[in-house]
């Protein structure tokens, strides 16, 4: 068979081409320093490679978010240390105060006010066009100074949380610490406002605030049907051990003491719909009356803090603290527009001229063992209602009061172990006598003493409920502790800057009352900023760690990856040497073809 010369030409073009593919794909993989760039290379080292990518290209935005919070934990750290100086200077200046004669107080005064200026500036930091404290509202600043030196925290109930960040595929971390959470504390303190003319003492079982359900806020609507709460007096970790309970074994329930909001999680393999809006228990709970679908896997958590509430209080008729007659009045308010009517002052049973403990058909009974020991109505002082337990309780215990503390104490004098039964819903008793919702096992010679003041709860009744949350207020028995109707008081969360501008007004106004009596909180205020401190560096020590980590498992991924596709560049350089000299001998001979084949044709 006759080869022409057409068919020489196209063969060795073909070849040409060939070599120069070859030529291509070595230079691409001398470039990438691969063997498989594409799936055609080898689809399975492809594939495994593209998942190696992906999977450093997300630790890569892992890492990103880390070092931005480690940038975060350095601005904090700088943010709290001058929190903290500045504060160290009032606590001085208020322990000092009476020292000072009324040139030094203005002057001291003027100080407290340029560091509430100061640190109004460093609540509203900015890294960027962020404002570190902003929580989920960043773009604006959280703190606003009034002209009257006081603070508003302008960040939206819903938004007061630190935003989240993810660390892993499906971990997330707190992204710094919201104002919210740096500057107000999670548990309550009593105060008096500053000008008071009583100068007496408050008492308050500020750390025993509850959660009541009862028949008014008890259900929660589940994919169409009410899952119904046990009535009771709990805390936050308590009450939600009992929505885990209710809602069975695919869900898990959990509570968040710094937030003080509760959280859900549905693990049942399938979408579920929380229907807050026909829920009685969402605004206890702090949800939104809003439904919500839940996914399988996802979490829903309170959309506020379910634990914000405080206790206005007035002196509506002056008067004393103490004796039968002449006591003065009070009324509180949870919202500073709706008061309660007038409420005789107690001294949670330390007045020992007149009773102020009232016991009735709400509040009488209490269990040891299993069995109901009842007592007899009547209103009583502490020491009248010690020897009224005692009686009930007969020789077997010993019941003692303390005026001071306003606690009542049971020892046991058998020789077998005695239960109080506080946790059973029939104990009516146990909040009046100042006993949690915990049953208490006392052996022999041991002795169960209360948990928190003795007496009648804020709203001048027995028994805890969700008007009063168990929380309660008294006052000191001294009989020069006469309240007027000018005098008013607040159970509240400690706010930062709220005490300053109450320190300020206090120097100002020269009440050495209040600076002695409050001054407690300006250190409470320091252990809460110390509190925050250590958060924040916390988080920057878990990003280095999180962000070394990184750095390892990447540099693992890389030598996995090198080691699947990874091109051996001397071994491709000798190829690609050999091709290009093919390669420039094939040329040679495709133009002395090319050349014969335009002779001819000129023939």
């Amino acid at each position: 068979m006759k080869i022409s010369e057409n068919m020489r030409y196209t063969l060795l073009q073909q070849s040409v081409n060939k070599v120069s593919q070859q030529l291509n794909d070595l230079q691409r993989k001398l470039t990438t320093q691969k063997t498989v760039n594409t799936p055609s290379d080898d689809p399975i080292r492809f594939v495994t490679s593209v998942s190696y990518d992906t999977e450093l290209g997300m630790n890569s935005q892992f890492t990103t978010s880390l070092q931005k919070l480690q940038t975060l934990s350095t601005m904090y750290d700088t943010s709290f240390t001058a929190v903290n100086s500045q504060l160290s200077n009032i606590i001085q200046l208020a322990n000092t105060y009476d020292t000072m004669d009324q040139g030094l107080r203005q002057s001291a005064s003027e100080t407290i006010k340029n560091a509430i200026e100061q640190l109004v500036t460093v609540a509203n930091t900015k890294l960027g066009d962020t404002y570190i404290f902003g929580g989920g509202q960043a773009n604006n600043a959280p703190f606003q100074l009034n002209n009257d030196y006081s603070v508003t925290y302008t960040v939206d109930a819903t938004a007061e949380d630190a935003t989240q960040i993810y660390v892993g595929k499906s971990t997330t971390s707190q992204y710094g610490i919201s104002g919210r959470a740096a500057f107000y504390g999670s548990s309550k303190i009593a105060i008096g406002s500053v000008g008071n003319t009583y100068t007496g003492d408050i008492y308050a079982n500020t750390d025993s605030f509850a959660y009541i359900i009862d028949n008014t806020n008890n259900t929660i609507r589940v994919d169409g049907v009410n899952l119904t709460l046990a009535s009771g007096v709990y805390t936050g970790s308590s009450l939600a051990k009992e929505i885990g309970a209710k809602l069975g074994p695919d869900y898990s329930a959990g509570y968040d003491t710094t937030t003080r909001k509760f959280v859900i999680t549905n693990n049942t393999g399938a979408d579920v719909t929380f229907s807050w809006s026909a829920s009685s228990a969402a605004n206890t709970l702090g949800f939104n009356n809003v439904d919500s679908s839940l996914a399988s896997g996802a979490t829903t958590r309170s959309d506020v803090d379910a634990g914000r509430k405080s206790f206005l209080v007035r002196i509506s008729n002056t008067g004393s603290t103490t004796g039968a007659t002449g006591r003065a009045t009070y009324q509180y308010s949870t919202d500073g527009i709706n008061w309660s009517a007038d409420i005789t002052v107690s001294t949670g049973g330390a007045d020992t001229t007149a009773g102020d403990i009232t016991i009735d058909g709400t509040n009488d009974t209490f269990y040891v063992n299993g069995t109901a020991v009842t007592l007899t109505h009547n209103t009583y002082t502490g020491s009248a209602l010690m020897t009224e337990m005692q009686t009930q309780l007969g020789t077997g215990f010993t019941v003692s009061y303390n005026e001071t503390s306003r606690k009542f104490s049971i020892t046991n004098n058998g020789t077998g172990v005695a239960s109080f039964n506080w946790s059973d819903p029939a104990s009516t008793a146990a909040g009046v006598l100042g006993f949690d919702n915990i049953d208490s096992v006392v052996s022999a010679g041991a002795t169960d003493t209360s948990d928190y003041d003795a007496g009648m709860f804020i709203d001048g009744l027995g028994v805890a409920n969700s008007k009063n949350n168990r929380i309660k207020l008294a006052f000191s028995t001294a009989v020069t502790d006469s309240l007027t109707t000018s005098d008013t008081f607040q159970i509240k969360d400690l706010s930062f800057f709220e005490l300053l501008t109450d320190t300020k007004n206090a120097f100002d106004s020269g009440d050495t009352t209040w600076i002695a009596k409050n001054s407690q909180y300006l250190e409470a205020a320091q252990a809460l900023i110390s509190k925050s401190s250590a958060v924040v560096a916390f988080q920057g020590s878990q990003a280095t760690t999180l962000i070394d980590a990184y750095k390892t498992k990447d540099a693992a991924i890389e030598t996995m990856q090198t080691n699947l596709v990874g091109a051996d560049t001397s071994e491709l350089g000798v190829q690609l040497s050999v091709l290009m000299n093919t390669y420039q001998a094939l040329l040679s001979t495709m133009s002395r073809v090319l050349s014969t084949n335009i002779l001819n044709y000129l023939k």
